[in-house]
């Protein structure tokens, strides 16, 4: 009985906390003017496509307004609008807030970022970008290059969308491949030449079809067929066939 009484007890304080925040969105927002804009960028650990100060910056010079007006004029949905169109951004929220400010009054408009995650980079020349799982390119960034693989040779956003990143995911969700293969190279007849980690063979893998069966028939090389030295001594390894590797030495 005491334990149902204390959990209707904290229910109803729930309710107290959450009416009151409505409240404030509702009713009182049209009392405070906007001071400040503050960014949170949730994943800046692990990407740094974007920095707090520039987004800040990008704000405040689309909507010079916004600054000293009250929170309950500002259009949030347009500030969220126009955040979603930057290609590093994958979620963003717009909201008023009165918490962390000192004087009566006072208010601010937080921003919330979460960037897209990339998964591998198109090295192109005159140009280079990233491309997160859902296929969306991110631009590439000075002094900022994550740790991913890298593609390279004559790539079109569609081949890379629809054929490079099913292959690189593949890659990434095996302990092995993801430890062995560092770069793609895509020839002109859409097939791929691929450079491992370790040893000096060149990975001519042929076009990105089949392409799990001439990772299965390439795990079974490098763990079996290599296992007695066969590193230093193949200059090349040939998957084009899907039944098939062929090996040429040195």
């Amino acid at each position: 009985m005491i334990k149902r009484i204390g959990k209707i007890l904290v229910w109803l304080v729930v309710t107290a906390f959450v009416a009151l925040s409505l409240g404030f969105t509702t009713r009182e927002r049209n009392k405070f003017i906007c001071m400040d804009v503050r960014v949170e960028i949730r994943d800046s650990a692990r990407n740094q496509f974007l920095r707090s100060s520039e987004i800040r910056k990008w704000v405040l010079n689309r909507y010079p307004q916004l600054m000293k007006r009250n929170l309950d004029a500002v259009n949030l949905r347009s500030i969220e609008e126009g955040l979603r169109n930057l290609k590093a951004v994958e979620t963003v929220e717009v909201f008023p807030s009165i918490v962390g400010r000192s004087k009566p009054g006072e208010g601010s408009v937080v921003v919330r970022i979460t960037q897209r995650d990339p998964v591998f980079r198109v090295d192109l020349p005159g140009r280079d970008y990233f491309m997160d799982r859902f296929g969306k390119t991110i631009d590439w960034t000075p002094g900022y290059s994550p740790r991913v693989l890298i593609a390279s040779g004559i790539i079109s956003y569609e081949f890379a969308r629809k054929h490079l990143l099913p292959v690189i995911h593949y890659i990434q969700q095996d302990d092995f491949l993801s430890a062995q293969i560092d770069q793609i190279h895509v020839n002109g007849n859409g097939s791929l030449t691929m450079v491992p980690r370790i040893g000096e063979q060149i990975i001519n893998f042929g076009t990105p079809e089949n392409y799990q069966i001439k990772f299965r028939n390439l795990k079974a090389l490098y763990k079996d067929g290599f296992k007695n030295g066969g590193w230093t001594i193949y200059k090349s390894i040939n998957l084009m066939y899907i039944n098939q590797v062929v090996c040429i030495k040195k």
